[in-house]
């Protein structure tokens, strides 16, 4: 198996075609054929199945183009890796962002790299928690953050700070002038939540459960983003953390209230690997996310407690 051939399975599938494959990789139509036969042999199994429509993968073919991204993406990290120093870091850098994260970290951290680390080529994914820590465990990231996650045994989970977490409204300028909520006083409103599987969502449903609170959920919407749309219509109230609605907040499209008697809280942690040694370029964005905290931090664009990490 030759690195060249990964690049032309990878080709085919991506243009479903393989005479389109050969001509966007610029090699003979019957040159990239054999090139894929020979990887079918050499694997001992069919990764395409070729009909009139173009190629189209088989199971083993879907499961082989995981491993060969991967494979590609660490001799791409390798080489980068190589043209730096340990003075001067650089390479690529694959960072998890969960969608309020992003919102707050992304300017200041953008802003420091230009500043610091100009030759690393930070690669930003932006989702939610289950997504981000599906792409983590596929060997898609380098590092992430994500919420309450338990040490494991392939896992580096660094506590980065406790996380305030609010009951988000439709604007009121009345409301708007109050700055926090019991907890029972969020019983029997309309919510609309991410599903289950969600680190929201697990936060929202211990707190009911350890605090003795009923929700009434209306709705659940996978995205962040559209139910703070739904919230901003009036329908429905929904649970945020602040970095993701200062924006809206300060444009009075929502009232934010911090939920109190007891806290609603999660810990935000930074996760990298334990089995790897990390390069010098892994390192310098973890020092620089922990450095862009502190600065949207200081600019009202995050809000939490027991920052716990030593600056």
């Amino acid at each position: 198996m030759e690195i060249r051939q990964l690049r032309h399975f990878i080709a085919a599938v991506e243009a479903g075609n393989l005479r389109q494959a050969s001509e966007n990789i610029h090699i003979s139509h019957p040159a990239l054929s054999m090139s894929i036969k020979n990887l079918e042999t050499d694997l001992g199994v069919q990764l395409l199945n070729k009909g009139r429509k173009g190629v189209a993968m088989t199971y083993a073919g879907e499961q082989f183009l995981i491993g060969a991204h991967a494979i590609l993406r660490q001799i791409d990290d390798l080489r980068a890796s190589l043209q730096g120093t340990q003075k001067s870091p650089s390479g690529n850098v694959r960072l998890g962002l969960p969608y309020g994260a992003n919102n707050a970290l992304a300017a200041p951290l953008f802003k420091l790299l230009l500043e610091n680390f100009p030759d690393i080529n930070l690669i930003i994914e932006e989702g939610n928690t289950t997504s981000l820590e599906r792409s983590y465990d596929n060997d898609l990231l380098d590092v992430m953050i994500t919420y309450d996650m338990p040490e494991q045994m392939d896992k580096k989970c660094v506590p980065l700070y406790i996380e305030h977490l609010y009951l988000v409204s439709a604007y009121d300028p009345i409301l708007d002038q109050v700055t926090s909520i019991d907890g029972k006083d969020i019983e029997d409103l309309p919510i609309v939540s991410s599903p289950g599987t969600h680190s929201m969502r697990r936060t929202v449903e211990k707190y009911a459960f350890d605090n003795g609170v009923q929700l009434n959920y209306s709705l659940d919407f996978q995205s962040a983003h559209a139910s703070l749309k739904i919230v901003e219509a009036g329908l429905a109230h929904s649970f945020a953390p602040w970095d993701l609605i200062h924006d809206y907040t300060r444009t009075k499209l929502i009232s934010a209230r911090k939920i109190v008697n007891p806290p609603m809280e999660r810990t935000v942690c930074l996760v990298s690997s334990l089995q790897e040694t990390q390069s010098a370029a892994t390192n310098a964005i973890i020092g620089a996310i922990k450095a862009a905290i502190n600065i949207a931090r200081a600019n009202d664009n995050l809000r939490g407690r027991a920052f716990l990490y030593s600056d």
